[in-house]
């Protein structure tokens, strides 16, 4: 009996430490789904979270310019704000460039045409460029008269539309037929104002042609990026620019290694643009029909077909009306920028040219 008894105890010992077993598991397996239900939660919040790269805002900055924002005027300050520029975008680290002038005071055709000849370089780096535009009425009135607006968008992608009281004119990009006819108009355009004839004036389209051929041969054809302009100065004087962002033409030139230990110790940059313009040096590209352009445009200029040519490129600004003016800038220009001034008087020394 008493055998028994141990018996049924060890056997009710055995149920109960089996029951307490099935306990602790099932205990355990409560907490493994609970854990996985709350892990579950935990992933479900994170993936629903937005991510910060996802949702990252584009990186913005912003460039002020000086109040004398006049190129002719005061090339240094349009160069220092155009060299700012390329610095804060050649890393890539941008991708919104705001361009602010709004304290700008005085400006010209020519700051305005540099300054869309960038907007377009920055597009073909996929930047986006936003330009606030000059609280004063003046400097206001006449980005939009320029023809500068007609390249713009507003924030929302509609273009801007502003009547002008001049047909002032920005042709950029590209020599193709398109804007061939477009720089042929222009030009017939300026002649009708002020000799109230419609008709072409060859030694100006010759000047166009050799620059915007000069601008797509250093390009080597790609990324063609020169800007032709028109602005009506007034009844008598009507202004044209020719901006080329590129190397400029000190960068294209080609000396011989005589040449330049020479210039080491004679010359400065001035006197070296000077002397391309009198056809010292070959092109970079070895094209003999190269390098012709600038004797030509210099020869136009000294028969007084046109008047108050004018050159910035690379560190140079030189005045062809008046030496005294030209002189090395202290700034750095990545490209070349032509001015020039169109009047009856040039129109009629053309036409009495062989009468002389």
């Amino acid at each position: 009996m008493k055998k028994r008894k141990i018996q049924i105890s060890i056997q009710r010992i055995l149920i109960r430490h089996k029951k307490l077993e099935r306990l602790r598991k099932k205990s355990a397996e409560k907490k493994r789904q609970r854990n996985i239900c709350n892990n579950d939660k935990k992933n479900s919040f994170q993936e629903a979270k937005p991510k910060l790269n996802q949702y990252r805002l584009p990186r913005q900055i912003t460039i002020s310019a000086k109040s004398d924002f006049s190129l002719l005027e005061f090339p240094e300050n349009v160069l220092s704000f155009i060299k700012d520029v390329e610095n804060v975008t050649s890393v890539k680290k941008y991708q919104i460039v705001t361009l602010d002038i709004t304290q700008v005071t005085s400006i010209d055709i020519g700051c305005i045409s540099v300054l869309l000849s960038k907007i377009n370089k920055l597009t073909q780096k996929n930047i986006q460029t936003i330009c606030n535009l000059p609280k004063n009425n003046y400097c206001k009135k006449m980005f939009f008269e320029s023809g500068f607006s007609d390249h713009m968008c507003d924030l929302k992608g509609r273009k801007i539309l502003y009547s002008k009281t001049h047909k002032n004119l920005m042709v950029n990009r590209g020599f193709d037929k398109t804007s061939n006819q477009e720089v042929g108009l222009a030009i017939k355009n300026s002649v009708k104002h002020l000799t109230g004839v419609e008709e072409s004036f060859r030694p100006l389209y010759s000047i166009a042609q050799e620059m915007c051929a000069n601008s797509i041969e250093h390009a080597n054809q790609h990324n063609k990026n020169w800007l032709f302009s028109v602005w009506y100065k007034n009844e008598t004087d009507v202004c044209f620019t020719m901006t080329d962002i590129g190397e400029g033409i000190l960068g294209t030139l080609k000396r011989k290694f005589s040449q330049i230990i020479k210039e080491m110790f004679l010359s400065d940059n001035k006197e070296i643009l000077n002397r391309a313009f009198e056809k010292k040096y070959s092109s970079a590209t070895k094209d003999i029909n190269r390098n012709k352009g600038l004797p030509k445009i210099k020869s136009i200029a000294d028969e007084n077909y046109i008047n108050n040519l004018i050159v910035i490129t690379n560190d140079v600004l030189l005045d062809f009306s008046n030496n005294a003016n030209s002189k090395v800038l202290n700034r750095k220009f990545n490209g070349t920028f032509y001015y020039w001034e169109l009047n009856k008087n040039c129109i009629e020394i053309w036409k009495n040219r062989k009468l002389a």
